[in-house]
C-alpha cells in the first residue's frame, strides 16, 4: 500500500506540473503523456524492489526484482530517449527564450552556418526558414550546443534598371533615394543608391537599406518594390538581389 502510494504521488505530481504546461500551450498532450509513462516507470523502478524485498525476505529478491524492473524501463527510455532530449531542449528553448518565433537568427551547427527565419514547433526539431520552400530542421538538443547569432536588422539588396531617364546620373540616384525614403519599414540612415552600370539608353543602380524587423522582411520587400515602380517617373525593372524571403 505504502509502494502504490509513493508510485501514485510522484504519477500524481508529474501529472499536474505538465498538465499546467500544457495548457499554457508550451508543450502538447503527446509530450505530456511521453513524460508521465517516464515518470511512472522510474518511479516503479525505485518503489518496487523496496516493496518486493519487505514482502520476500529473500537476500536474492531485491537484486532478482531490481534487475527485471530496470531491464524494462532501460527498454522503454532507450526507445524515447532521443524524443525526451530534444522535447526537454524544446522546454529550455520556449521557457528561456534563447531564441523566440519569428526572430531571424544565424545558427552554427557543427561548423556549417545557417541563417533565416525561426519557427518553435513542439517536437523534436525547430524549424529554421532559410529560403522561399527551403527549411533547415535542428534538433533542439542541438539547438542548445550550437553560436546563434540573432539579427536586428537585415541588409535588402535592390538592383535597378532605368530605362532612358531622360536626365543625369545624380537627378535619377536623387529620385531613387525619395522613393526608398518613403518607406516605413526600412532604417533611412542606411539607404545606398549607387550606380553600377551606365549606358547610352539605360542606367543600373544598386540600391541598399536595412529592414527594421527582420519579421516582416516580405511585406518590406514588396513595399520597396511598389514604391520604385509607382513612385518614379521612369520605365524600370527591379530586381532583388539580398534579403531572404521566407
Amino acid at each position: 500500500m505504502i509502494s502504490a502510494i509513493v508510485i501514485y504521488t510522484a504519477y500524481y505530481v508529474a501529472k499536474v506540473s505538465l498538465s499546467r504546461l500544457r495548457l499554457r500551450g508550451i508543450i502538447s498532450r503527446r509530450f505530456e503523456e511521453t513524460v508521465k509513462l517516464v515518470v511512472l516507470v522510474l518511479a516503479a523502478a525505485i518503489v518496487l524492489p523496496v516493496a518486493i524485498s519487505t514482502i520476500v525476505p529473500h537476500p536474492l529478491v531485491p537484486t532478482v526484482s531490481l534487475a527485471v524492473v530496470l531491464t524494462v524501463a532501460a527498454v522503454v527510455l532507450s526507445s524515447i530517449i532521443g524524443y525526451i532530449s530534444n522535447s526537454l531542449a524544446y522546454l529550455v528553448v520556449a521557457l528561456t527564450s534563447i531564441v523566440r518565433d519569428g526572430e531571424y537568427v544565424r545558427v552554427l551547427v557543427d561548423g556549417r552556418e545557417f541563417e533565416g527565419r525561426v519557427l518553435l514547433v513542439e517536437g523534436n526539431h525547430v524549424i529554421l526558414k532559410t529560403e522561399p520552400g527551403v527549411s533547415v530542421l535542428i534538433p533542439y538538443s542541438r539547438l542548445l550546443k550550437s553560436v546563434i547569432v540573432k539579427i536586428s536588422r537585415l541588409p535588402l539588396a535592390l538592383r535597378v534598371r532605368v530605362v532612358k531617364p531622360g536626365g543625369s546620373i545624380d537627378e535619377v540616384i536623387e529620385k531613387v533615394s525619395n522613393a526608398i525614403r518613403k518607406s516605413r519599414l526600412v532604417e533611412k540612415g542606411s539607404i545606398s543608391v549607387r550606380p553600377i552600370g551606365v549606358r547610352e539608353d539605360e542606367v543600373v543602380l544598386r540600391v541598399e537599406a536595412e529592414a527594421i524587423n527582420p519579421k516582416n522582411i516580405d511585406d518590406c520587400l514588396e513595399e520597396l518594390v511598389r514604391l520604385l515602380l509607382n513612385e518614379l517617373p521612369y520605365k524600370i525593372s527591379v530586381e532583388i538581389v539580398s534579403g531572404r524571403r521566407t
